[in-house]
């Protein structure tokens, strides 16, 4: 029996990882989520060539009931990417401050850029500083450093198609995207290696 199933597999969980890993570049975040995309079609095509080869039939991926809209996404992104325009991002940042005076209580700046450079290495959404007033005098102080910053990466539609799949899905992040998306695919090999056993 072909393990090129199971490799490929194997590949689409190792990507995962891997952009869960990148959260801090923009650039690796875009290639490993490409990457990704990229694998989520290529696990069908191994399907279909295993159970040819090991099955003598035809494999049908229809047949498989867990198909949603995020699947249904990742193959509309990955047709375009292959035939139309490379997959864009745009990050969405949050930085949360302690508020002085008030003990457990944090305040977040957020906002979302666009990548007019996709091959950043950073974030470079500009400075976003935080300057609390005083609580005698009530002026400014000197800013202070945020308790932590998250990074958001969220796929930028280029067509009609991704911006209505991204609408009904109602999630743009690429990150929660692959999660879901990974689940479903870890369901369909599992549906496959039962067919395959059967």
């Amino acid at each position: 029996m072909s393990d090129d199933t199971a490799l490929v597999f194997a590949d689409l969980t190792d990507a995962f990882g891997e952009l869960e890993a990148a959260r801090g570049s923009p650039k690796q975040v875009r290639r490993e989520f490409s990457r990704f995309v990229g694998l989520t079609q290529r696990l069908t095509a191994a399907m279909r060539k295993d159970f040819s080869a090991n099955r003598g039939g035809a494999w049908v991926a229809s047949r498989f009931s867990g198909w949603n809209g995020v699947t249904e996404l990742f193959k509309v992104l990955r047709n375009e990417e292959e035939h139309q325009h490379p997959i864009f991002l745009s990050v969405h940042e949050r930085r949360f401050y302690a508020l002085p005076g008030q003990p457990n209580q944090i305040f977040p700046f957020e906002g979302t850029w666009v990548l007019s450079d996709q091959l950043t290495e950073s974030p470079i959404g500009g400075v976003i500083n935080f300057y609390p007033n005083d609580p005698v005098s009530g002026q400014a102080t000197e800013p202070v450093a945020p308790v932590r910053v998250e990074y958001l990466y969220l796929v930028q539609p280029r067509t009609a198609a991704i911006r209505k799949r991204l609408h009904a899905i109602g999630a743009t992040d690429v990150h929660v995207l692959s999660k879901a998306c990974l689940t479903t695919l870890s369901e369909y090999y599992e549906y496959f290696r039962l067919q395959m056993s059967a």
